[in-house]
């Protein structure tokens, strides 16, 4: 009641009816001097012309994997969490840029595994597999060993490992390699040594070949 401004913060605001609209322009056209509306949404083409004329726009982007991991990092130590690094990093691109999924996530690791949380533990909760057959089988579709690569597809399947999960892990690589083929470093967020095994694999790959790895690896269908 003491401060200079209310401020009303409306989250989702693209789920207001018609008519709760017409009324929020209404205040809108004539705010109070002592009001601030803060009107959130991931979708503003949503909202009415004449609203969005009548607002200042602010366009917020996704963190870096890199900023939700140094986040995640500084939580732990504060709450005394033991967790490798590997695993703060399979969280944050898990999270693809959202520090809220990302806590909610660790919270959700402390309450199956403790205080002490182990990569494997991590992939558990993601359902991810994490295996280094992902980056050879990559490998061995690009160089077009067709050979080497049921045989590596035999090894994950014999080990009992997810395909389904393996090859949605295999399709994201392959996207990752397509980006560095194509130039748009700056579209992934991967570690130096990440960058620099993705940029030496593109350097012997044809863009073709990529994208038509890309596509059937995509298009496969294990509903069977």
């Amino acid at each position: 009641n003491q401060a200079r401004y209310k401020v009303y913060i409306i989250d989702e605001v693209h789920m207001l009816s018609k008519d709760a609209s017409n009324a929020l322009l209404k205040t809108l056209e004539e705010p109070p001097a002592h009001v601030i509306f803060v009107l959130a949404t991931t979708e503003a083409h949503k909202l009415l012309p004449t609203i969005l004329s009548r607002c200042q726009r602010f366009n917020f982007k996704r963190l870096s994997r890199a900023d939700v991991a140094a986040k995640l990092s500084r939580i732990c130590q504060a709450e005394n969490i033991d967790i490798d690094p590997e695993g703060l990093q399979l969280i944050a691109r898990s999270t693809t840029g959202s520090l809220r999924d990302a806590e909610n996530l660790l919270e959700q690791l402390t309450t199956y595994y403790g205080s002490h949380i182990e990569t494997p533990d991590v992939k558990a909760i993601l359902g991810i597999t994490g295996d280094w057959r992902i980056k050879e089988l990559a490998r061995q579709v690009i160089n077009g060993d067709i050979s080497a690569g049921i045989n590596t597809i035999n090894s994950v399947t014999g080990d009992g490992l997810d395909i389904k999960q393996f090859n949605r892990e295999l399709v994201e690589y392959l996207r990752e390699l397509l980006l560095i083929k194509t130039g748009s470093n700056s579209a992934i967020d991967l570690t130096a040594d990440d960058l620099s095994e993705l940029k030496s694999l593109a350097d012997g790959a044809t863009l073709s070949r990529v994208l038509r790895a890309v596509k059937l690896f995509g298009q496969l269908d294990f509903s069977f």
